[in-house]
């Protein structure tokens, strides 16, 4: 039996939308994707199902995507830039009002974008860990990058003047180490993702973890 190929990057979108038309298509396909995940689950997604729910002809589905894998990948590439965008506001919202609790504001934001549509989410991001850590890990490194630094610019913000000021590398380990205990609790399907003493665990993270000694 031939091994499986992998995907390259340039395997999951045939076609760039470089028009409007051809970019309302490819938002029309990843709807229809998630709603038969959401409703019916991964066991009912195949792209002659996505086609008609899409209200177009598979055929029309291939110019843009080659499978249903490439579909997955470009949803868990979207839900990642709509996290890196929910943490963005947090740091420019705290930034203006220095009365708002950072870690809190900040981890509440991520577990809700967790927590929508989260067969869609669970579903997309088993299908890019599947490509690999290393796709997995390209994918999300830029988002976080940018969370990272912007973090860094507004240390004095964030961070509580009696507190250990963070280096570039504390913020790495400290933002992989809440986003990788959100996901694997969306990935496993745990209860605790929905209670009070979650957040307030990462809460506590945060905090002990930038507490001088």
């Amino acid at each position: 039996m031939p091994l499986k190929r992998k995907l390259r990057s340039s395997d999951f979108k045939r076609r760039t939308p470089v028009q409007q038309r051809a970019a309302d298509t490819i938002e029309v396909i990843l709807q229809a994707a998630a709603q038969i995940l959401q409703k019916e689950g991964r066991s009912a997604l195949n792209t002659n199902h996505i086609a008609e729910r899409a209200g177009i002809s598979v055929g029309t589905l291939y110019q843009y995507f080659p499978n249903k894998q490439a579909i997955l990948i470009e949803i868990a590439r979207r839900e990642i830039a709509r996290d890196r965008a929910a943490v963005m506001k947090v740091i420019a919202d705290v930034s203006q009002d220095t009365s708002i609790d950072p870690a809190r504001l900040g981890i509440r934001a991520l577990i809700a974008s967790q927590k929508k549509q989260s067969k869609v989410r669970r579903a997309a991001f088993e299908a890019l860990m599947a490509e690999g850590i290393a796709q997995f890990a390209s994918e999300s490194s830029h988002a976080f990058q940018e969370i990272t630094s912007q973090m860094a610019i507004s240390r004095d913000h964030l961070f509580l003047k009696n507190a250990r000021q963070p280096t570039t590398t504390m913020l790495f380990v400290i933002s992989r180490a809440i986003a990788g205990a959100i996901r694997s609790a969306v990935i496993e399907e745990s209860s605790i993702l929905q209670t009070p003493e979650f957040e307030e665990e990462l809460v506590h993270l945060v905090r002990s973890y930038f507490a001088k000694c």
